[in-house]
């Protein structure tokens, strides 16, 4: 009888042990299953900031150093810094070697760009920055931003409108619950239009949101807009029109030579 009694509590003690055993492995399992899907999307959103990042690396940098690769433009004065990185130049660098590997040209000369930015200690809200781009025309588009489009079948971008805040994203489902310090507004020559005229409808835009969100219009480092600014901006343009217009007269020229 004794043996039996020993028996049964041997076989009770090793069920539990294997019930133990089990719940255990299964636990560890899950665990290591949720380590996964967070490494996951860890990995994703660090590879579309970086896209993102590099894309405004290029586009809010000095033009400095395109004007050192293409002669046609003279030097306009000190670089631009990026906004959403103060450590854009090593970042550039690299983007640009691999622009340069790849082979891709570049599409563009001369970046523009205001910055709407909130009064001092406060921020704008999602709901009043979705208002001011309704108003506008702007519609979300390409890398998550808005864009200011032509008219017609044949759509071609004139600008575009990002949070200020890295890694720029504007998104319609989050407007309920977002706040911005600041948005930046820019455009890329050669563009769609006449640049005069581009540039014309992008301060007319920046003056307008800035109007309706109660903000203060600065340039692309954040510091207020003044007239002397302005009239640089379109000495810049002009400059860059008249080298453009020039290098399009020579082409036939040298053709004929």
């Amino acid at each position: 009888m004794l043996e039996i009694i020993v028996l049964t509590i041997v076989i009770v003690l090793a069920f539990i042990a294997a019930s133990w055993y089990t719940n255990q492995r299964s636990q560890q399992r899950a665990h290591e299953f949720e380590r996964e899907l967070e490494i996951e999307d860890t990995e994703a959103d660090d590879s579309f900031q970086q896209r993102f990042d590099a894309l405004f690396d290029q586009e809010l940098h000095s033009q400095d150093d395109a004007t050192s690769a293409d002669e046609r433009l003279t030097d306009t004065g000190p670089a631009e810094p990026d906004l959403f990185d103060e450590a854009s130049e090593s970042k550039e660098t690299a983007a640009a070697s691999q622009d340069e590997q790849a082979g891709q040209p570049q599409d563009w000369d001369m970046v523009i760009a205001f910055t709407i930015m909130a009064p001092e200690s406060k921020a704008f809200t999602g709901k009043a920055v979705k208002a001011a781009l309704e108003q506008h025309d702007l519609r979300f588009g390409d890398m998550q931003i808005y864009h200011r489009q032509t008219a017609g079948s044949q759509k071609q971008t004139l600008f575009s409108v990002a949070n200020i805040l890295d890694p720029g994203t504007l998104l319609p489902d989050k407007f309920v619950s977002m706040t911005t310090p600041g948005l930046l507004i820019f455009a890329k020559l050669p563009g769609p239009v006449n640049g005069m005229a581009l540039f014309d409808d992008l301060l007319d835009t920046a003056r307008g949101m800035n109007e309706e969100l109660g903000g203060v219009l600065c340039d692309e480092t954040r510091e207020p807009v003044s007239d002397a600014l302005l009239e640089s901006m379109r000495a810049r343009i002009l400059e860059y029109q008249m080298a453009e217009q020039a290098e399009s007269n020579q082409i036939p020229n040298d053709y004929f030579n």
